[in-house]
């Protein structure tokens, strides 16, 4: 695909800055500790999916290599930091509060706890003691006002206590970071099918025919899919992207798993790349599902088997003109009706989103419009097809899959 570029733009994402920002941290000072953690057996420290397989190292859950990114040592080398040094704590929080994500990140790990009193401008340091004396203090609090809140970066087993911890207490305030980042997909995929998280595992996504990737810089943030993508693309298979910026990456993308034939000359990723007008997922959507109507790709016989109320999911994409679908997106008739086609007339399609679909006032409504189309085609229950919310963090999807949840 064609598409405008600036000089500053890249010729393809990935490719040698990834390898010599993997030379720049393995060979610093604290190298030989970053490779001791790249090669152990366990979970990546930035994404949802697994390493190590059985005997640690680069491969996946599926005994694949190469499977680590720029994040896992980015991750990786954060947590090595020395501590944070005591005298930055002197410094106000309207100072502390000037400092950018990355500079802040550079200042060190926390070592010690923190607290910061109310009236005062600084943090503290406190003992662990009073850690104990202040948490002991809270959880005597009625249960209606005693929370708790799991970072995706902390273990399945640590959430799993603290919760069953809450629960002990009476309380059913559990908060997660996927309450921030993936509510509207957990409210949207209950009421459609009864569970919150993705029903596509890394086997069934090596089998899929289609990816239709929504509102995701997955070289930047998920870079791990990228070599699924490339493989998908190397199988005759498409790739959908659906995002209102052109990422260089989901463009082309040049992966260091393949390197005779990514590394460098880089692999094409997107087979259609729509730009809709940021927060019209749902209108893009309808659009798609009013040309599955109009072109016959619609799975009749599973409609009437295997959903309820389908008919007003039809109904209301008939109903919709293509003037309010195209006015509202953005997108033309004629490339609506291309990604139907392909969608349509793929054996299995994995449609996938991130907080581009998430972070809006109607997210639920976005993961709702997606649902409806993997139904309206049949992509559900079977290998190779599904709904797939992209999770960022190592823990998050098994937070709420084990029941770090409110009920």
């Amino acid at each position: 695909m064609a598409f405008d570029r600036d000089s500053n733009t890249p010729e393809i994402g990935g490719g040698l800055p990834v390898i010599e920002y993997w030379a720049k941290k393995t060979l610093s000072p604290q190298g030989a500790r970053i490779w001791k953690t790249l090669l152990h057996k366990s979970a990546c420290l930035s994404c949802a999916w697994g390493t190590g397989g059985q005997k640690g190292g680069f491969v996946d859950e599926d005994n694949q290599g190469l499977q680590r990114c720029a994040k896992s040592v980015e991750a990786i080398a954060s947590e090595l930091q020395p501590a944070i040094a005591p005298e930055i704590f002197g410094l106000s929080i309207s100072k502390l509060q000037q400092l950018n994500s990355q500079e802040a990140n550079n200042l060190g790990r926390l070592s010690y706890p923190m607290i910061l009193r109310s009236g005062s401008s600084r943090y503290e340091r406190i003992s662990w003691q009073e850690v104990y004396e202040t948490v002991t203090k809270a959880f005597q609090k009625p249960a209606q006002r005693v929370a708790s809140y799991s970072s995706g970066r902390s273990s399945n087993e640590a959430a799993f206590l603290l919760q069953l911890l809450l629960r002990s207490l009476g309380s059913n305030n559990l908060a997660d970071c996927s309450d921030l980042c993936h509510a509207a997909s957990t409210t949207g995929l209950k009421t459609m099918f009864g569970s919150g998280t993705s029903m596509v595992s890394l086997e069934s996504l090596q089998q899929t025919d289609c990816v239709v990737l929504v509102g995701s810089n997955a070289p930047a943030n998920h870079p791990r899919l990228m070599n699924e993508l490339i493989k998908l693309r190397d199988r005759g298979g498409k790739v959908v992207i659906i995002n209102p910026l052109i990422e260089i990456g989901l463009v082309k993308f040049g992966s260091p798993a393949f390197p005779i034939r990514s590394l460098l000359p880089g692999s094409e990723i997107a087979s259609l790349y729509l730009q809709l007008v940021p927060g019209s997922d749902t209108a893009l959507f309808v659009g798609i599902q009013k040309a599955l109507i109009e072109q016959n790709l619609v799975q009749w016989n599973f409609l009437r088997s295997h959903t309820e109320n389908w008919e007003a999911a039809i109904d209301h994409a008939k109903a919709t003109s293509w003037t309010e679908i195209t006015e509202t997106c953005g997108i033309s008739q004629l490339e609506i009706e291309a990604a139907a086609r392909m969608i349509g007339r793929a054996r299995s399609v994995v449609f996938a989103w991130a907080m581009g679909i998430t972070q809006h006032e109607n997210g639920v409504d976005n993961v709702y419009s997606i649902a409806n189309t993997a139904l309206l085609t049949g992509n559900v229950g079977k290998l190779g097809a599904g709904t797939m919310p992209i999770r960022g963090h190592s823990n998050v999807q098994g937070f709420g899959s084990m029941g770090v949840t409110i009920h």
